[in-house]
C-alpha cells in the first residue's frame, strides 16, 4: 500500500466583495423599504380622499338645507333649520361654512326680533321671548332657526343675542 500523503492545511483568502455584491446583498432590504413607504403613501392617500369626499357630501347637505331652510313650505323650512343645526355640529364644517349656515337662519329670526315688532320699546331686544308668529308653522320655523343659531354661536364662538337663546329654549306647543 502506498502512504498516501498529509493533507496541509490550505488556506484560501478570497477577494473582498464588490461593491455590487454589497449592494445586490441589500436589495431584500431594499425592496422591504419601498414596500413600506409605498403602503404609507397609498394609506395616506386613501384617508385624505375619504376626508374630501366626506367634506363634499357635507357641503351637498348644507346646500339641501340652506335651500329648505328658505322655503315657502314651513314644514320643509323647519326641516331645513333642523338639518342646518345637525350640520353646524359637525366637525366637517370649517368657520367660513359655519357663517354660511348662520346666513340660512336670518329670515325666520329677523321675523321673530322684537326690536322690529316693537317699535317703541328698545329694551325689547334683551331676553324677552319675541311675539308670537301668525301662524304655529311658522313659530315652528323660528324655534328651528333659533335652536340652529345657538348651534353655531356655540361652534364659531360667538355670543348669541339674549332673545334668541331665549327663543331657542321655549318648547312646542
Amino acid at each position: 500500500m502506498n502512504p498516501s500523503p498529509i493533507p496541509v492545511p490550505v488556506t484560501v483568502v478570497a477577494a473582498p466583495p464588490e461593491w455590487w455584491q454589497v449592494i445586490g446583498g441589500l436589495s431584500p432590504l431594499a425592496v422591504l423599504v419601498t414596500a413600506l413607504v409605498a403602503a404609507v403613501i397609498g394609506l395616506l392617500t386613501l384617508r385624505q380622499k375619504a376626508q374630501a369626499d366626506n367634506r363634499s357630501e357635507w357641503w351637498h347637505r348644507a346646500q339641501w338645507a340652506l335651500d329648505a331652510s328658505m322655503s315657502a313650505n314651513s314644514s320643509i323650512a323647519e326641516m331645513g333649520q333642523r338639518a342646518i343645526a345637525i350640520l353646524g355640529r359637525s366637525e366637517l364644517a370649517t368657520t367660513e361654512e359655519l357663517r354660511l349656515l348662520k346666513v340660512g337662519t336670518r329670515n325666520p329670526l329677523s321675523a321673530a326680533d322684537p326690536a322690529r315688532r316693537v317699535e317703541h320699546a328698545p329694551a325689547a331686544r334683551s331676553v324677552a321671548p319675541p311675539l308670537l308668529p301668525a301662524s304655529a308653522e311658522d313659530r315652528n320655523v323660528q324655534l328651528a332657526a333659533a335652536e340652529a343659531r345657538v348651534a353655531l354661536d356655540r361652534r364659531l364662538g360667538e355670543d348669541t343675542p339674549g332673545w334668541i337663546s331665549a327663543l331657542a329654549q321655549q318648547r312646542r306647543g
